[in-house]
């Protein structure tokens, strides 16, 4: 569906959020990887708000393939931060600490 139709139907509350469309049709822990994986980019983008940016690559997609190789991806979820430190695994701390001292010393700069 078009963007604005699905907007539509999940304020109407017609049905499923377009996230959750189709998502019953995947395995138990499928769904809760991709539950997972929501929560942890929404918390996330919701304490760095404009200070991050998130990009999502799908390692089955062509692009999402090519950045796999460059940057030796073996495991998922795996997280790309500056180009050049990788975080791999369910556990964020490393990942959350790492932002944050970044995030600390570029406001400093200001």
């Amino acid at each position: 569906m078009c963007t604005s139709c699905e907007l539509m139907i999940s304020q109407a509350n017609l049905g499923q959020a377009p996230q959750e469309r189709g998502l019953d049709e995947y395995p138990a822990e499928f769904q809760e990887e991709f539950r997972k994986f929501s929560s942890i980019l929404i918390t996330l983008s919701e304490h760095y708000a404009d200070k991050v940016q998130i990009r999502i690559w799908d390692p089955r997609s062509l692009q999402g393939m090519v950045k796999s190789i460059r940057y030796g991806v073996r495991r998922y979820p795996t997280f790309i931060v500056n180009g050049r430190n990788k975080f791999a695994g369910w556990d964020t701390s490393p990942l959350e600490q790492y932002i944050q001292s970044n995030v600390e010393i570029s406001n400093s700069a200001i």
